[in-house]
């Protein structure tokens, strides 16, 4: 085996583990998560690593497996935490809005 096929499968074991938490990922929780529990709400993201399914980890190496679990994992509280973020900063657009929308109908603010 030469030194390309060496490196293809870790590569290719991460990868597969970041697409597969991407489209594992709860977004729309999370965003409402940081919307409603503000910083909290980012620092559970942050924190909480949920687990692959353990089907994933069938008929794979135990190399393979803890690297595919470790990226996993990171690339989860990435996704999380990213969703948590823009559920936090979009709750002053919205007051902001509703601010203008509110003055340009005449209501007081």
């Amino acid at each position: 085996m030469d030194n390309s096929q060496q490196h293809h499968v870790p590569a290719n074991t991460h990868l597969m583990a970041e697409q597969d938490a991407e489209s594992d990922a709860k977004k729309i929780r999370w965003f409402f998560i940081g919307f409603f529990g503000n910083i909290v709400g980012i620092l559970i993201a942050s924190i909480y690593e949920p687990t692959p399914p353990a089907s994933r980890l069938l008929e794979k190496s135990a190399e393979d497996a803890a690297l595919y679990t470790d990226s996993y994992k990171a690339k989860s509280r990435s996704v999380q935490t990213r969703q948590s973020v823009i559920g936090l900063i979009i709750v002053p657009f919205i007051l902001m809005f509703l601010w203008i929308w509110m003055g340009l109908i005449g209501m007081p603010v």
